[in-house]
């Protein structure tokens, strides 16, 4: 496998995660018993890390390296691309899950949650798009 075949299954793996999570997951915490969503969406969080944070570390390493090595105007921009998702992850979507574990279930900071989940849904999906042009 290449290096652009490996960036390129990492920013896939990452858009299917993020429309999964976009559409199914974070909508479905409000049909979550209040009673038991901390203790639920405590499992969830510690859960997904492991799937995103080697999926985000690997894009960004991946990426990093072929900007490096053989830069071109979309690997720079999908780069940009990852860059975003990196920023909402821990300005926008780190804290909502934060508020969500202190303050249980909270319709609006859901609505939220989805709301700002966006930014890096639309940011990864770009990034995957942009390198199958690469």
């Amino acid at each position: 496998m290449t290096m652009d075949e490996a960036s390129r299954l990492a920013s896939f793996a990452l858009v299917v995660l993020i429309w999964m999570v976009q559409l199914i997951v974070y909508p479905g915490f409000a049909a979550i018993a209040p009673e038991g969503f901390v203790a639920w969406h405590s499992r969830y969080t510690r859960a997904i890390t492991w799937i995103v944070g080697p999926l985000m570390l690997g894009q960004a390493a991946l990426l990093g390296w072929l900007v490096y090595d053989r830069p071109n105007l979309p690997r720079t921009l999908a780069a940009v691309a990852v860059a975003v998702a990196w920023i909402a992850t821990i300005t926008l979507a780190i804290p909502g899950h934060d508020a969500l574990q202190a303050g249980g279930r909270d319709v609006a900071v859901i609505r939220r949650l989805v709301a700002t989940n966006w930014v890096r849904t639309v940011a990864w999906t770009a990034a995957f798009l942009l390198l199958v042009l690469a």
